[in-house]
């Protein structure tokens, strides 16, 4: 008897491993494999708000429809110099190994080639804010305006700062004046979240994306 029950305890043990395996497995197919060691990543935001990107050409690779007021997935390259090709305008970027970057399209249809920050920290979340408005010295601070979260930041300039993962309304504030406020944004431990602060006819608009790669492409 005890036997049998042993036998069964083994039985059960082994069909949940296989369970757990081919779960584990099948939870590993939904992700695309990890860029190589020493790659550089790159994306577009679309800081136009009249229209799609259709494509923008890296390279030998292409990033598709982006859509107004977002930001693309980054993807890698190899390092090295590189023409970004969007609708026919056109701008160089030198890609160092592990460094991320982002191409602003501008609603003139001018590029912008931004360097970003590359982040490894599980227990902080980094923001970085992006100010892709004419305006000069905005800050970006709680939604009430009561707090600082990232100093002034000139036009087409970018600042960043680890934070605690929280839950909070932001707000981009020239003085002590409101430009534009978001809704509440969940920052989670180990991620990066961009703000954007970008014109739209006239009028400043906070944009707030979780930055991704996609290895897919």
């Amino acid at each position: 008897m005890r036997a049998l029950m042993h036998t069964a305890f083994f039985a059960l043990i082994s069909s949940l491993l296989v369970s757990m395996n081919m779960a584990q497995a099948g939870e590993d197919a939904l992700y695309a494999a990890e860029a190589p060691d020493g790659a550089a990543f790159i994306r577009v935001v679309n800081a136009d708000a009249s229209g799609a990107i259709a494509r923008a050409s890296l390279g030998d690779k292409v990033i598709k429809e982006v859509s107004p007021l977002e930001a693309s997935p980054y993807i890698y390259l190899p390092e090295g110099n590189y023409q970004v090709d969007v609708a026919g305008q056109q701008t160089s970027v030198n890609m160092k190994k592990n460094e991320f970057y982002t191409v602003v399209v501008l609603d003139s249809g001018e590029m912008k080639v931004m360097k970003d920050v590359a982040f490894d920290n599980p227990r902080k979340a980094l923001l970085s804010f992006y100010n892709l408005t004419s305006n000069s010295g905005v800050t970006l601070k709680t939604s009430d305006g009561k707090v600082a979260v990232i100093d002034a930041v000139g036009p087409l300039d970018v600042a960043n700062r680890e934070i605690n993962a929280v839950s909070i309304a932001l707000g981009a504030f020239q003085s002590n004046k409101a430009l534009a406020t978001t809704s509440e944004v969940n920052l989670q431990r180990g991620k990066v979240f961009s703000v954007f602060a970008i014109d739209v006819g006239g009028e400043p608009r906070l944009v707030v994306a979780e930055n991704r790669v996609d290895t897919s492409v």
